[in-house]
């Protein structure tokens, strides 16, 4: 498969995907490698895998894609970001993991460095996202046997970009970045259903045609739950604060239940697709999958 295809609206059965990101030791690569497998036998559109500023982890992620599209039959979305990168560089990496075999990729800014901050030249003057999509467009048309193969993702904002002004200034930059080569779009965290729901009507009257896919995660602990209210830029959803902190601050049972009732209304509202951020273990985003019935009847166990 050179590249994943989502179901048109009204199709029998929605699909989804999973993020991973590389292991940052070798107890720990043991465990993804077991995980992967076990979210590469679900039948996922894609499985997307991180990459850390200032290519970070670049070496680490290249390696990772390379063992998916190996090793699994998922297909690899890999991650790009810009941040602190000069365009010559970022041009090789995009190239490198061509080279690679893979061809599909979610074009980011990314954050800033630990002990950067937005006002350092550095970060300021990294190239945007939407210049990331076009670049990767380039390195497609420099490869015309590959011009046809591969999908670029960029992500979607629900509750605002932390450098945006207003919603209207996401989904222009949104749509602009549709404009220059990007086929999809999935979403930061977010925790109330119409914070998609909205978002993607707003974005559709402004002339946005491609399929967005909700980002959701399933958490285990309450340390996880303040990070993903960290990410989503708003706070937690306080009943499910309380009973994580009732069971000792640990009860991946709540995390499923929570996702499976967003994912729910999501897909009843058109959602085409959900994207699942795994923090590198199976059990809880297949949980989810079991409940909504979009596993495949004999996934691995």
């Amino acid at each position: 498969m050179n590249s994943f295809l989502l179901p048109s609206r009204g199709a029998a059965r929605a699909r989804f995907s999973f993020e991973v990101f590389p292991a940052r030791s070798g107890a720990a690569a043991l465990a993804l490698g077991h995980a992967v497998q076990h979210l590469s036998a679900a039948d996922p559109d894609f499985i997307s895998v991180t990459y850390g500023a200032n290519g970070s982890n670049r070496d680490a992620s290249l390696d990772l894609v390379t063992y998916l599209r190996d090793h699994t039959s998922a297909l690899p979305l890999a991650h790009l970001t810009t941040v602190g990168e000069q365009r010559e560089a970022v041009s090789a990496a995009i190239h490198a993991i061509m080279d690679a075999g893979v061809h599909d990729f979610l074009a980011l800014r990314g954050d800033p460095p630990r002990g950067l901050t937005e006002s350092d030249a550095e970060v300021s003057e990294s190239l945007s996202s939407l210049e990331l999509v076009r670049l990767i467009s380039e390195a497609r048309a420099e490869r015309p046997a590959l011009t046809s193969v591969g999908r670029t993702a960029v992500a979607a904002y629900p509750n605002g970009h932390p450098l945006s002004r207003s919603r209207a200034e996401d989904i222009d930059w949104l749509v602009a970045k549709q404009e220059s080569g990007a086929d999809l779009a999935i979403t930061q965290l977010f925790f109330r259903a119409d914070d998609y729901l909205s978002f993607v009507e707003d974005a559709r009257a402004a002339g946005l045609r491609i399929p967005v896919l909700p980002g959701l995660m399933p958490v285990a602990t309450s340390a996880q739950l303040r990070k993903v209210a960290s990410l989503a830029g708003q706070p937690a959803p306080i009943e499910l604060a309380r009973e994580l902190d009732a069971e000792g601050g640990y009860a991946p049972e709540l995390g499923v239940e929570h996702t499976v009732a967003l994912a729910r209304e999501l897909l009843a509202g058109g959602a085409p697709s959900v994207h699942l951020y795994t923090f590198n273990r199976h059990e809880q985003v297949l949980a989810v999958l079991r409940e909504l019935g979009l596993l495949t009847p004999n996934p691995v166990d």
